[in-house]
């Protein structure tokens, strides 16, 4: 087959149905679903057999619980088809997505990861789409540079993104972490030749109140603000693109401050985390040349003026904790 489609399974009773029968109502037909139970303790694990028992493209791996990155690694390690896409457990995809984008990675063999459109909470007040201009990028370096300047680490999803199976013959995901795409998906980006973002097809990314990403725990936004940290080194000192670095630098420090407003992190912990901004810092001119909005100018000016630790612990302080 052409196409094999991860879904990692966990906790999602209510939503895994519609998410599976979303992937089979596809026109395009050329594919296998892998369903990964992570060790479910609900009855995923049962529905997943179920819709396997009653159609022959449904593959079902059980597991211990590991995590998505251990989902998604499990699923890799079993997938036959020459193109790889993920679906979160609780997410849905519009009839036609993939037909639609399978004719162009068919007509385009060249290319490595293809992305497509997102309705990004759907059904929430907060529901927006992210789409495209139809465009092809080419070469390792350009992709990159392409990739920071049009902030994509914003949308860094790895489920609204179609890739060629050799893209992760070297590559796996970080078990035991979250927001391991802030990291994996830039990296998958940069090691490719061919990329294309397509203006064809939606994948509907719910906010539901218990998905991994409203999870605020220290551990979880540690993992978060770490990425930002480890991209923005990247930026700055190999691509040399220093304002563009500085954006993100902005972006790790608020998560920065909302690892400290959470309330179960260790004094020791948080020193770990001042440390991997060590050194780093904006001054008050070049914050001010940036091309940001004011009132984020404004936000970011004790931290010009006093570093990080000073700026985030005063801005934790002004606002609840989290959890």
């Amino acid at each position: 087959m052409k196409l094999s489609i991860i879904v990692p399974v966990y906790k999602v009773r209510r939503h895994i149905q519609s998410c599976i029968e979303s992937i089979l109502m596809q026109t395009y037909t050329d594919f296998e679903l892998i369903l990964v139970d992570d060790g479910s303790p609900d009855s995923c694990g049962a529905i997943c057999d179920r819709y396997a028992q009653e159609c022959d493209k449904v593959k079902v791996i059980h597991k211990k619980n590991g995590g998505l990155s251990s989902a998604r690694n499990a699923g890799l390690a079993v997938a036959q088809g020459e193109y790889i896409t993920f679906v979160d457990g609780d997410d849905t995809v519009a009839s036609g997505t993939y037909y639609y984008n399978m004719r162009i990675l068919q007509a385009n063999p060249d290319i490595d990861i293809l992305e497509f459109p997102v309705n990004v909470h759907y059904e929430s007040p907060r529901s927006h789409i992210l789409t495209f201009n139809a465009e092809k990028v080419s070469g390792n370096k350009n992709i990159f540079v392409d990739y920071i300047k049009r902030k994509a680490y914003e949308h860094c999803y790895a489920w609204n993104k179609i890739y060629r199976a050799d893209m992760f013959f070297f590559t796996r995901y970080p078990e035991g972490e979250v927001f391991e795409d802030v990291l994996v998906t830039p990296t998958l980006y940069e090691n490719c030749d061919n990329v294309y973002y397509s203006d064809g097809g939606i994948y509907y990314y719910y906010a539901h109140d218990d998905g991994i990403t409203r999870s605020y725990s220290f551990k979880s936004q540690y993992c978060l603000y770490k990425n930002l940290v480890i991209l923005y080194k990247k930026v700055k000192n190999d691509y040399k693109m220093t304002e563009e670095a500085n954006e993100i630098l902005l972006k790790a420090i608020d998560n920065l401050t909302d690892l400290l407003r959470c309330s179960d992190g260790k004094k020791e912990e948080r020193n770990k985390a001042f440390e991997l901004l060590r050194g780093e810092g904006i001054g008050l001119k070049t914050l001010f040349k940036m091309g940001i909005p004011l009132l984020r100018k404004l936000k970011f000016t004790t931290f010009a003026l006093m570093g990080a630790k000073t700026h985030c612990t005063l801005t934790a302080l002004l606002h609840k904790k989290l959890c």
